[in-house]
């Protein structure tokens, strides 16, 4: 308990003009240590964040590069339509009776190729 006092307590000023005044300092590595923790954060923040962007752009990419017409999708308000035609930013997809046209990034997943009837779909489930 007494080492933890005098770890803690101010430093003593009365030490005469004798004292070693370039004793080394109090904190153990110094810069060096500051250096290493500035390290170990942006190694978690690289692992925590930036890795799994990537990956997550990467998958992005590839469901986009095997988009094609006739395929039904998700959007990422929900709306489940079938791809009737592709453009450079936009898709157009029907849904029901009705037909949009959407862009490229609200797309959130590719359900597969559509069949022409909905019932079809159910049966083979």
């Amino acid at each position: 308990m007494e080492f933890l006092l005098r770890a803690f307590a101010a430093p003593d000023t009365t030490a005469g003009a004798g004292a070693d005044t370039a004793a080394a300092p109090a904190g153990g590595l110094g810069s060096f240590g500051l250096i290493i923790w500035i390290v170990v954060l942006f190694a978690m923040f690289y692992f925590l964040i930036i890795m799994p962007q990537r990956k997550r752009d990467k998958q992005y990419k590839t469901m986009m590069n095997e988009l094609k017409v006739g395929d039904k999708i998700v959007t990422i308000g929900g709306i489940i339509g079938k791809v009737i035609s592709l453009k450079d930013q936009t898709v157009d997809i029907q849904t029901a009776d009705t037909k949009l046209e959407i862009t490229r990034r609200s797309i959130s997943a590719i359900l597969g190729k559509s069949t022409k009837d909905p019932n079809e779909a159910v049966q083979r489930q």
